[in-house]
């Protein structure tokens, strides 16, 4: 894989992992992003490829519908947390995984059917995404993360991963917030999943199972989940790593894993979250050593 293309998956995985984190943001561990990535990919496909819609027109139709079915999910969600929610959105990500193997729709596009294929998958879909597309869609979402965070709202996120409680009390709207996030979530895994199918030109609903769900939670783990930057560089890492061992042939997915679990064992909140909280350990240590030698004085 060259350097750009590697570049281009760490922007496609970015989008993955900060469609996780909107979701982490309200205290959600939800496993749902990938079949949002899942459906934003095959209606992408289809809008372009069969009904010669452009590229731009396809991401928004596929991600808002992404944030509507995010909506009608998200409500029912609240009314469970921890393992029972990440075992309901798994179950959301396989019955679309399930329905996209078995779903077959092919029409004759100048003498060529093009189409989902089933368990074949959907093949032919038109190349309309590279890196300016990939880079235009991320510096969009990191710049509404940069606002969102910044606003109110970002704020009563953060007061309701805190205590949910408090948050109500304080009279912040959980409800709205927390659906609302989730539907911010699923509308950018939309978006990932248009520009990740026309930029291979083909998906297939086997690749969107759950070992990508994982993978999109560790991107969050890895990187952190306290500030938005926190996926953006655990894509990056775990993105670049596996390519970077492949002189360890067969084993080098072996080396990756030890890596990464190194990694959660020494930065338990993540490399971004880990930095901030020793770079504050530091600074109050400087701090204290000036007024300690100021009170002697």
């Amino acid at each position: 894989m060259g350097y750009l293309s590697i570049l281009e998956m760490c922007g496609l995985n970015a989008l993955l992992a900060l469609s996780v984190y909107a979701t982490f943001m309200v205290g959600q561990f939800s496993l749902a992003q990938v079949g949002f990535w899942s459906i934003g990919a095959y209606a992408t496909g289809m809008l372009t490829s069969l009904f010669g819609v452009q590229l731009l027109p396809s991401l928004l139709i596929s991600a808002c519908g992404c944030a509507f079915i995010g909506l009608l999910l998200g409500y029912p969600c609240l009314r469970i947390r921890g393992i029972y929610l990440a075992l309901a959105t798994v179950g959301f990500s396989e019955v679309v995984r399930v329905f996209f193997h078995n779903f077959s729709y092919q029409v004759d596009v100048n003498g060529i059917l093009l189409g989902p294929g089933g368990a074949l998958g959907f093949r032919g879909i038109h190349v309309l995404t590279g890196w300016p597309q990939i880079l235009i869609a991320l510096v969009i979402v990191v710049a509404a993360f940069a606002l969102l965070e910044r606003s109110r709202i970002g704020l009563s996120a953060k007061a309701i991963r805190a205590d949910e409680v408090a948050a109500a009390c304080a009279g912040i709207d959980v409800v709205s917030i927390k659906v609302g996030m989730f539907a911010f979530g699923a509308f950018i895994a939309g978006v990932g999943g248009g520009l990740y199918a026309t930029y291979l030109s083909f998906v297939n609903a086997d690749n969107f199972g759950f070992h990508l769900a994982l993978i999109s939670i560790f991107f969050v783990a890895v990187g952190g989940s306290e500030r938005f930057f926190g996926p953006l560089i655990g894509a990056v890492v775990l993105t670049i790593l596996p390519e970077t061992l492949r002189i360890f042939g067969d084993y080098r997915m072996i080396v990756d894993g030890l890596i990464v679990l190194f990694i959660a064992i020494l930065f338990p909140r993540g490399l971004e979250g880990e930095f901030w909280s020793r770079l504050e350990n530091a600074w109050h240590r400087v701090t204290n050593n000036r007024r300690v030698s100021m009170e002697r004085r």
